[in-house]
Formats: C-alpha cells, structure tokens, sequence
C-alpha cells in the first residue's frame, strides 16, 4: 500500500500495478483530461449563454439574478455538495492533499472528510434538489423577464449535457454514490472489492456483492 494512500484506495497506488487489473479501461480510476472536456463543453454552452442573458437583464436585476446565480453555484460546489456527494467518492480519499485530482471538480479545494460508505437517501434528495437548483435559478430569471430566447439555450444546453454525461461519464465513474451513476454491478462490486475500507462500509450499510 502506498505510503499516501491511508484509506487503501487502490487508485493511489502506483500507476503500475494497474497493469494486471481486469478492470483497467473500464473505469476513471485515474485522471483524465478528456472527462473534463466531454463534461465541460456541453455544460458551458448553456452556462455561458444564461450568463450573458442575466446581464443583459434591465438594471438592477441583472445585478441580483448574476450575484445570486453565482453566488449558488459557489456555495453548492463547496459547501453542499462536498459533505453529500464528492466525499463518497474515492478520489476525495487522496493521502493528505487539501485539493481535489478528479477530472470532474479538478483543484476544488476539499471542504468535506472522505465518507468511504455509500450516500444515503437523503443525501440523494439533497443532491438533486441542489444540482438542479443551478439550472432552475436562471430560468426563473429569465421567464420573469422573458428572455425566451436564453431560456430555450439553457434547456437545450441542459438536456444536451444530460445526455453527454450519461453516455460518456456516468458509466465509468468511481463515484458510486452518484444518483446518476450508471457503472454495472459487476464492475462496481470488483473495484470495492478492491478497496477495504470502502468494501466494509459499503457492506455494513446493507450492500449485497454478488460473491
């Protein structure tokens, strides 16, 4: 076990014993730009422009709605989201760093302690309430103004992200916790399988591997 690896989680030993791994290429186990481009770019096309349709608000709503988006979308990457989702992600179980190495939330500073079990329900609900909340903010915004044309961009940059994830991100992720997580049983049962301390605290809250 590597010395920066105190909770045994098998992505932070070194690179080389991936080699003999069965379940290498199949999960983002380890950091990879092109995750941050194929999650970025869709949730960009519809951030950039809702953002551009909240200044173009008349004064001083443009100021509220922006400080108020903006305001959110800070307090839910670090303060809510970190302690009901990303702390259950073994990337956040990284030795003593401050600072995250995903691919997803790169150099978000860590403001939670590793939660090696799974999410409960509740922090489910908490999750999607929130996550959604980025998106619904702005459109409030921006029906109360009717700025149609930038709502029906957000939608669409919505759904088109929605898509994207599910189909390049959500089936690979190591965060299992995730609502949206969509890797099969098999490979998610032999990665905590891989794993002690997640293996035991997944198992202790009623888990059922298929042994």
């Amino acid at each position: 076990m590597s010395s920066s690896n105190p909770h045994c989680i098998c992505i932070w030993e070194e690179e080389e014993s991936c080699e003999d791994c069965e379940l290498k290429g199949r999960l983002h186990c380890h950091l990879d730009t092109r995750y941050s481009v194929i999650f970025g770019i869709p949730f960009f096309i519809a951030f950039i422009p809702t953002f551009v349709g909240l200044i173009l608000l008349d004064y001083p709503l443009n100021l509220i709605s922006t400080l108020t988006w903006i305001g959110y979308i800070i307090f839910f990457f670090l303060i809510w989201e970190p302690p009901i989702l990303c702390a259950h992600c073994p990337y956040y179980a990284e030795g003593e760093t401050k600072f995250l190495h995903c691919s997803i939330n790169y150099g978000f500073f860590k403001t939670a302690k590793f939660k090696p079990g799974p999410a409960s329900l509740w922090e489910k609900i908490q999750f999607l309430i929130g996550a959604n909340l980025i998106f619904v903010i702005p459109m409030i915004f921006l029906i109360i103004s009717q700025k149609w044309v930038y709502l029906g961009i957000l939608v669409f940059g919505v759904v088109v992200w929605y898509i994207v994830i599910q189909w390049k991100i959500c089936t690979d992720c190591i965060n299992f916790s995730c609502i949206l997580n969509k890797v099969p049983k098999e490979i998610r049962d032999e990665f905590l399988k891989k794993n002690p301390e997640m293996y035991g605290a997944w198992k202790k809250s009623g888990y059922k591997f298929d042994e």
